[in-house]
């Protein structure tokens, strides 16, 4: 064995006690020196990791101000409790966030609705009722055209002002509603009246004579139908003469069967002045003519004629003339 292996094993067992020493002398400090805390100095960057921090040790005072940012929150896990009363303002609510569930009934008044925000498609079928709409708020242009009907319009409410000018037609006046009232005097022309609005006939005829026996004169009886109770106004003429200078002719009208008003007359007397009937009497002749007239005679067909005798000797009637004309009652 050499010198230097001996020496290392001589000082083995100097090494081993020397370390025991050691052990029991750091055992002993470590016993009964106190606990010194790290301080900030002593934790080298970044040397704290998760497993590290006991869980709930990290309380709101070890949190610095504006530290949590969205990133360090799981979603969903801010509930209504962890929002502060009136923190929601305007900038924090996106755009289309407030939905109809989020509304509560009732909630929305006159003032959050912006002016003019309503528009049609925003109104239920029937929705605007009578009043909801202001007074005097229907204006013309408001008015589909015809929609405006007669159940709409207050009966007796459309005046004279109302109507433009030519509006009434004759389609637009009920028959029987112009009255007398309502024409003016004298505006019934000629032109206005229809042909045969005022019924009449008339006839004429010449050379007949008669005797003492009542007989219809010849060529003097006309026709005529009416339309509603008139008075009948008959017009007779006739130029006239008797061969006897002291008979008379009689006339009378006959409506139908019954004789008119005032009955029979009597004709002035004539004289013949020589030669022989009829040119050479001619200054003998006159002319005669009388009114007779019916009232109350309802509407009907009716014939009206007029009869004659003489009181003696021959009568004569020349040219004579008959009409007939219906006033309405």
């Amino acid at each position: 064995m050499s010198e230097g292996a001996s020496s290392f094993k001589k000082a083995i067992p100097i090494i081993v006690i020397t370390w025991v020493l050691s052990l029991v002398t750091t055992l002993a400090v470590a016993y009964f020196t106190p606990f010194i805390p790290i301080g900030t100095d002593q934790i080298g960057d970044d040397a704290v990791t998760a497993d590290k921090i006991l869980d709930g040790a990290v309380i709101t005072t070890k949190l610095d101000d504006g530290t949590v940012t969205s990133a360090k929150i799981l979603d969903a896990t801010i509930t209504a409790e962890d929002i502060a009363s009136g923190s929601i303002i305007t900038v924090k609510v996106a755009n289309e966030a407030i939905t109809t569930a989020k509304i509560a009934d009732d909630s929305v008044t006159e003032a959050k609705i912006a002016d003019g925000a309503i528009v049609t498609v925003k109104l239920a079928d029937d929705s605007v009722t009578t009043s909801k709409i202001v007074d005097d708020a229907i204006v013309t242009v408001k008015l589909a055209d015809g929609s405006v009907t007669s159940a709409k319009i207050r009966d007796g409410t459309i005046v004279a002002a109302d109507l433009a000018t030519g509006a009434v037609t004759s389609i637009k006046i009920a028959d029987g509603a112009v009255t007398t009232s309502k024409i003016a005097d004298y505006a019934v022309t000629n032109l206005k009246l229809a042909a045969g609005a005022i019924p009449f006939n008339s006839t004429y005829s010449t050379s007949s004579t008669s005797t003492t026996s009542l007989v219809d004169m010849p060529g003097m009886s006309v026709e005529i139908t009416l339309e509603r109770n008139s008075t009948l106004l008959i017009m007779f003429s006739t130029e006239a003469w008797n061969d006897d200078p002291n008979a008379r002719i009689s006339v009378s009208a006959l409506v139908n069967a019954s004789t008119a008003r005032p009955g029979g007359v009597y004709l002035t007397p004539t004289v013949a002045v020589g030669g022989t009937f009829p040119h050479q009497h001619t200054l003998g002749y006159a002319a005669y003519a009388y009114n007779f007239y019916q009232p109350s005679v309802t509407a009907g067909f009716y014939t009206v004629k007029i009869r004659w005798s003489v009181t003696g000797g021959t009568g004569y009637a020349w040219y004579r003339t008959l009409t007939v004309i219906a006033l309405p009652e």
